[in-house]
């Protein structure tokens, strides 16, 4: 068993009404894990408007937020002393609290900072780095009282496309016994992977982009980024930890690194007129897992005049993802912001 990016073409030819004879071409690319299917599709000449939040931003903040500085030690719940002796978790000027409204097991909200809105290009490395230091800690207490709840993630929903429900930015950090469907999948054929060839899959994979160059992005410390062969999105990262297996093993610094180079991937994000994204980070506390920790980001956005999701039938019932973009093209384009 070895890596391969496999992928299919498939034709469909029509015509206009002069009879004019028209092709069209949709690729259907396997994904080097799983097999999963994403299909790239005719691009009509997708460029997406940034939407301005500044009104909104006006409207909801203050007073009207939970999480800006006047309401946040008031209206947010606190962890069992076990968890966070003041209640919550600090760092910088990152707070971690208990979600309301939670998804799992345990189930930690994440605020940045004082800032309620903060454009792509105004985050900066330490707020970044601070905010995932804070998720990171709250993972190692849970971990520590709890045994039996071993699933964790580190979610980052931004602006309402992604499905963010408030705009101050926050993480969501979730800790269950239950891995979710990607969690579960990714171990499995992981763990296949391993069975069959002896390597990590994601280290294998890392080296392999890294060697050919098609759809590596760039690297920052230990940390190094490429772009899905197999898309689930318009742009699909992925960022590395080449020297962290389990969150024990992550520093500081591979944080300030991870925060640099999504920096970098924002401003791929902002050239191409993208402005929200849905990223997840996976975890792991058992070090015979053997896989490096990974990290994906794709954009959300909603097209043309109508305001229409990017999520249609195909996504979310044929759980098939789509993309009008070429990888190696959005790979070129990035490599450019390392």
């Amino acid at each position: 068993m070895t890596i391969n990016f496999k992928k299919k073409e498939e034709w469909f030819t029509f015509f206009d009404g002069e009879g004019n004879k028209i092709e069209r071409k949709a690729e259907i690319r396997f994904d080097p894990l799983t097999g999963e299917t994403s299909r790239l599709v005719f691009d009509p000449g997708l460029v997406p408007t940034p939407p301005d939040y500044k009104q909104a931003a006006e409207q909801t903040s203050g007073k009207n937020c939970p999480f800006c500085s006047e309401n946040i030690l008031k209206m947010t719940p606190v962890f069992p002393n076990e968890i966070a002796e003041e209640g919550r978790i600090f760092n910088g000027d990152a707070i971690v609290f208990p979600n309301l409204f939670p998804y799992s097991k345990h189930n930690g909200v994440v605020v940045f900072s004082d800032q309620h809105y903060v454009r792509l290009e105004e985050f900066s490395s330490l707020m970044i780095k601070n905010a995932f230091m804070a998720a990171l800690h709250y993972i190692k207490k849970v971990a520590e009282t709890d045994k039996s709840a071993t699933n964790f993630s580190i979610n980052w929903n931004y602006l309402p496309n992604s499905g963010g429900s408030i705009l101050h930015p926050h993480l969501h950090v979730i800790i269950s016994e239950s891995p979710t469907n990607y969690q579960n999948y990714v171990n499995e054929y992981a763990n296949r992977f391993k069975d069959e060839t002896g390597n990590d899959y994601f280290t294998e994979l890392y080296q392999k982009e890294k060697d050919s160059g098609e759809r590596w992005v760039g690297e920052k410390g230990n940390v190094g980024w490429l772009h899905a062969f197999s898309p689930k999105s318009h742009n699909d990262f992925i960022g590395i930890f080449t020297k962290s297996i389990t969150i024990q093993d992550i520093t500081e610094q591979d944080l300030l690194d991870f925060a640099e180079g999504l920096r970098s991937v924002f401003n791929a994000l902002i050239e191409q007129g993208f402005a929200s994204f849905n990223l997840s980070m996976q975890l792991s506390s058992d070090s015979s897992s053997n896989q490096p920790i990974h990290v994906r980001l794709i954009p959300r956005l909603t097209i043309g005049n109508l305001g229409t999701s990017d999520i249609s039938y195909f996504q979310a019932i044929h759980d098939e993802p789509l993309s009008y973009k070429e990888p190696e093209k959005i790979a070129e384009l990035a490599r450019a912001h390392f």
